[in-house]
């Protein structure tokens, strides 16, 4: 009986803290009259994001998305590219190709997943405000559901932090940086019931520039030690020093226009 009961607790506190979230968490709705063309037809910058595991705060440089829709869908049915492009603070580029399609409940409530996964992997992409002649987008990795708190007071709701169910960003047309633009998307989230003290800044005074180098002093590496990019130069059996430890070592490992 005692450990029925220690299960039990548990699965009570879950039931709780969901129904409280759905009590207290508004509705988010997409954007209606949503044109899928219009919106992916040039680049998109991030400005403002939150962080979650695949974009870690590290990350926040650069940040530049571009959505392609297909002609025709994939064997899994995903009818958009998608080019996602980040840099961390030496100049390091990362990107994610991925794939989207429209899902049943809104035109403006994609999903998104790797190219090689099944519809059934894919995680919430809405989007929730988008005004073209303005130039701006806010964009929400499916329904917050988490509460936020200053103290007692609520502030609004946010989403997860993992892969699917997560992430909001303040997207604009342009890589320059528009402080009143993005105060004013910020209002908007605000209003719709998102907690906008989970976004952070990106910066984009770099990009373009030969921003790419290795970093400065050392690293640490798995076995504890600490090294510098001269040990990385020459990259070991099969390269793996710089398949580890390439992100710290970006011009050593010629991977600054990767």
């Amino acid at each position: 009986m005692r450990k029925q009961t220690c299960i039990a607790l548990p699965l009570l506190a879950l039931v709780f803290t969901a129904s409280q979230a759905s009590e207290e968490c508004p509705i988010v709705d997409g954007v209606a009259d949503f044109d899928i063309d219009e919106y992916a037809a040039k680049p998109w910058y991030s400005h403002q994001q939150a962080e979650n595991s695949y974009s870690p705060l590290e990350d926040n440089f650069c940040v530049r998305a571009q959505y392609t829709v297909r002609e025709s869908s994939t064997f899994f049915g995903y009818t958009v590219n998608v080019a996602n492009e980040a840099q961390n603070s030496i100049g390091a580029e990362r990107e994610g190709n991925l794939c989207a399609y429209q899902t049943d409940a809104a035109k403006s409530k994609l999903a998104v997943a790797p190219c090689f996964l099944p519809k059934f992997f894919a995680g919430p992409y809405w989007v929730v405000v988008y005004n073209e002649e303005e130039g701006y987008a806010l964009i929400s990795g499916g329904q917050p559901t988490i509460p936020s708190y200053d103290g007692d007071d609520f502030i609004g709701c946010k989403t997860g932090t993992g892969i699917n169910n997560s992430g909001l960003w303040i997207f604009s047309r342009s890589q320059t940086r528009n402080e009143t633009l993005i105060s004013t998307v910020r209002d908007i989230a605000v209003e719709k019931g998102f907690d906008v003290t989970v976004l952070n800044d990106v910066d984009h005074s770099s990009c373009g520039q030969d921003s790419c180098k290795d970093s400065e002093g050392t690293f640490g590496v798995w076995w504890g030690a600490q090294k510098d990019c001269d040990w990385i130069e020459g990259g070991g059996v099969f390269n793996w020093k710089c398949s580890f430890y390439g992100e710290n070592c970006p011009a050593t490992c010629d991977k600054c226009n990767e």
